[in-house]
């Protein structure tokens, strides 16, 4: 069961790279980057109240316990978090602003009014238009101080040492590195689990497709496909490889007599044994009502009827029970090999003439001559 094997495997991946941005992970980028927005105004407040920047210190005083309450609503919250970013971004523009009408544009921190464009869009997806309109505040913030911060007489702090703004400068550089990289990543992460989430929803649709939704065999189509496949790979053009049908027997006497969800359960059953029991290479197939379809590629007659007599020794030694009732199921099989040159319709109308030569000499057991 090639595409079945390789399909669990797929999904098994997938599902472990979910994890990576998950609602736990989520909730632990979210919390890394208001921690580091939260340090960032610590220093800033000790570095404004060194310099006596009273406007600026009781700001960031403002933004430490903004952060802190974007912290605590992040662990209480469960949905809608891109409602915090908001207000971080917010919080960001208004410091970047205040922080340049005070100081000049030498600390630099209208670098975070540019800087917030792109890690907005970067990190807010839920609300396409948000970004934009953050876009639109931060230029209309940055053109502003462009027109009115024109040069030293604009502004209210000078500082004789220039030491203290270099400071400030290399600071803001750090803190903006910090910031793309962090959204960049964050935004890495978020591509990848969409990335592996639409895998899995096409692995998901491909085996909705090719795989039958009660026993988890593949379907006609889908069967039909692998035996072309199987032709088309076939060592050299003499390759034989063996295709058989099976019919559960007196089937409809078990939906008669004990119901379709028990009938169901015999088909399950069935479907499990073919697929534990098939060799390596092999496919099986529900091929309609309560009859299979198998093939095994590079083989011959009598590996197929050792894989039937696996199932008829599986079957007749397995016993159903249903309330007070036993009871047990038999098949019968066709079996037919072929090589890449005969038609496939062929060679399965061949295998099913043998099916029903079986069925009609005492079923329970698999025809192979004719």
């Amino acid at each position: 069961m090639g595409f079945r094997k390789s399909s669990e495997i797929l999904r098994d991946f997938v599902a472990d790279h979910q994890q990576l941005f998950d609602k736990t992970h989520e909730k632990m980028v979210y919390i890394i980057g208001f921690s580091g927005c939260l340090c960032t105004h610590i220093f800033y407040l000790l570095m404004f109240q060194m310099l006596h920047v009273k406007e600026l210190f009781y700001f960031n005083i403002a933004s430490v316990a903004i952060y802190m309450t974007l912290l605590i609503l992040t662990n209480v919250i469960n949905t809608e978090r891109n409602m915090l970013l908001y207000a971080a971004d917010l919080e960001i523009i208004a410091c970047a602003f205040y922080a340049t009408y005070l100081l000049g544009w030498t600390p630099d921190y209208g670098m975070f009014l540019m800087l917030i464009i792109p890690s907005t869009f970067l990190t807010q997806a839920k609300r396409f238009y948000i970004p934009f309109i953050v876009t639109f505040i931060a230029l209309f913030a940055y053109i502003y101080l462009k027109f009115t911060i024109t040069d030293a007489s604009d502004i209210k702090y000078h500082f004789d040492d220039e030491s203290c703004m270099k400071a400030l400068h290399i600071a803001n550089i750090f803190v903006s590195t910090f910031v793309l990289l962090f959204t960049s990543v964050a935004y890495m992460l978020h591509r990848e689990y969409m990335e592996f989430k639409l895998v899995d929803q096409r692995e998901t649709f491909k085996k909705l497709a090719s795989i039958d939704p009660l026993t988890n065999l593949y379907n006609r189509r889908a069967m039909n496909e692998n035996i072309r496949a199987i032709r088309r790979n076939s060592i050299s053009p003499r390759s034989q490889y063996v295709i058989g049908i099976g019919d559960i027997d007196n089937f409809k006497k078990i939906n008669d007599t004990y119901g379709h969800d028990i009938g169901d359960k015999v088909l399950v059953y069935v479907s499990n044994l073919l697929i534990s029991t098939i060799p390596d290479g092999g496919y099986a197939a529900r091929w309609g009502g309560e009859e299979f379809l198998f093939i095994i590629p590079e083989s011959n007659i009598d590996e197929g009827v050792a894989f039937t007599e696996k199932i008829h020794k599986s079957l007749r030694a397995h016993t159903f029970e249903i309330e007070d009732c036993l009871f047990g199921v038999t098949m019968t099989f066709g079996v037919s090999v072929g090589i890449p040159t005969d038609k496939i319709d062929s060679v399965i109308t061949h295998a099913d003439k043998r099916l029903y030569k079986g069925k009609n000499n005492g079923k329970n057991h698999t025809e192979y001559t004719d």
